[in-house]
């Protein structure tokens, strides 16, 4: 019973608790980003300046130190340049920006940060600038640092050396895997705890509207027998030939009422089979200029007693085939009838048209009355609502318009309203051909 409301709650719950845990997981995501980033930078230093005193201290040979560091996951590019210019040593270079057009870039940085060092002929002494970052020829991004490393005898050198920095997509997908399975595990557990919550929130009220509905169905089906009996009764009061002016008055009153109460039991009764879906289709093939002449001949004489004008417009063309229940769709556009002629005042007019396309036939009924209230016009279709508040119209029970969108909905149509122009309101059904 509760089942569409159950769903909005389930959505909105699922969606608002996911929301927070991607806003938090972005943000953890970003802080990782920044964290890795540094880690890189700090790494780099740090073998740079383990390479720098490698190089000066040990007797070995510059290749043979260099490409020791070769062998991590993110090898470093090394450029090594005596005091006058002249290049000494160069390591391979597998990166997308090829190594003279990085030497060229290195070059421009460090003369626009100005951190590197230029050792000084007579005292020479090894050193390293601090750390910048610059771009190759295509997105990718690297770390620069100038050293310069002095040997015994006085012999200075100039160390360029460059590591490529991780991409932000190489980044995350080390981690995509974990963040995408925390995110679909999280889904997972939110949207069980979701039902069970809600579910279990919305069990009380479940267990009353059931209630509620078994009662009216209970006291509909009980109140049958009495009421046929009063009927039946009361009709041999009319038949009786008692010319007694107060006797007759009471007579046509139990009658009226009897009526009355007739029609909220068989209401009642409709709307219990809807809940207990027990309502039946009986589907055939029907003729609709048909159907609208017989709804136009039906209230005819009711629209002329309320000196109302009732308009039947049918379309030239003939309608395509319309396979559907014939007496529910009657009722329906019954429903709409009473309802035009309940709201119109003299003289005014009930209109009953039709507007068909390829998919679907709209069956309308427009009437200038005094139309529907804003305020009024979301609960239009609810059960027992009345416009009236102060309940002085007792004709009306506020079931009658429930009742349309029930059977709309069991044929798989939509009843609806808008408002009449120049005044009023039309309630109209669409239904598929199909």
């Amino acid at each position: 019973m509760l089942k569409p409301l159950s769903k909005k709650l389930n959505i909105l719950f699922i969606t608002t608790i996911m929301l927070i845990i991607t806003c938090i997981m972005l943000i953890l995501c970003k802080n990782y980003l920044r964290i890795e980033q540094a880690n890189e930078i700090a790494f780099f230093q740090r073998m740079v300046t383990q390479m720098t005193y490698q190089l000066k201290d040990s007797s070995q040979g510059f290749a043979s130190i260099i490409n020791s560091y070769q062998e991590y996951s993110h090898p470093i590019f090394c450029s090594i340049q005596d005091t006058s210019g002249k290049r000494i040593y160069q390591t391979d270079s597998d990166f997308p920006t090829d190594a003279d057009t990085l030497l060229e870039h290195f070059r421009i940085q460090t003369a626009k940060e100005k951190t590197f060092v230029i050792a000084n002929d007579n005292q020479p002494v090894t050193e390293q600038s601090g750390i910048f970052e610059f771009s190759g020829t295509g997105k990718d991004n690297y770390l620069g640092i100038f050293a310069t490393i002095v040997l015994p005898k006085d012999r200075a050198y100039h160390l360029s050396l460059i590591y490529r920095q991780q991409s932000l997509f190489d980044i995350l997908t080390n981690q995509a895997l974990l963040y995408l399975s925390l995110w679909f595990l999280s889904l997972i557990a939110v949207t069980v705890m979701s039902r069970l919550l809600i579910k279990k929130a919305l069990q009380p009220s479940e267990v009353m509207l059931k209630s509620q509905k078994d009662f009216i169905a209970s006291a509909s089906h009980e109140l049958k027998s009495p009421l046929a009996v009063i009927l039946a009764n009361t009709e041999k009061l009319e038949q009786l030939q008692i010319d007694h002016a107060e006797f007759r008055k009471s007579v046509k009153v139990l009658d009226k009422e009897c009526m009355r109460m007739s029609k909220l039991v068989r209401d009642m009764l409709l709307l219990a089979s809807s809940d207990a879906k027990s309502w039946t289709l009986c589907k055939n093939i029907i003729d609709i200029d048909t159907l609208l002449i017989s709804l136009y001949e039906t209230y005819e004489p009711i629209c002329i007693s309320k000196k109302i004008c009732l308009r039947l417009d049918i379309e030239e063309n003939s309608y395509p085939r319309f396979c559907t229940d014939e007496e529910r769709l009657f009722q329906i556009l019954a429903i709409y009838m009473d309802n035009a002629i309940h709201h119109s005042v003299n003289n005014k007019q009930i209109e009953i048209k039709t507007e068909a396309t390829g998919k679907h036939i709209t069956f309308l009924v427009a009437d200038h009355g005094e139309g529907i209230h804003e305020d009024d016009k979301p609960y239009i279709f609810n059960r027992f609502y009345c416009a009236d508040k102060s309940r002085t119209d007792k004709s009306n029970f506020g079931l009658g318009l429930s009742i349309a969108d029930e059977l709309a909905k069991m044929m798989h149509g939509k009843a609806g309203f808008k408002d009449t122009d120049g005044g009023g309101t039309t309630f109209f059904v669409t239904l598929p051909f199909k």
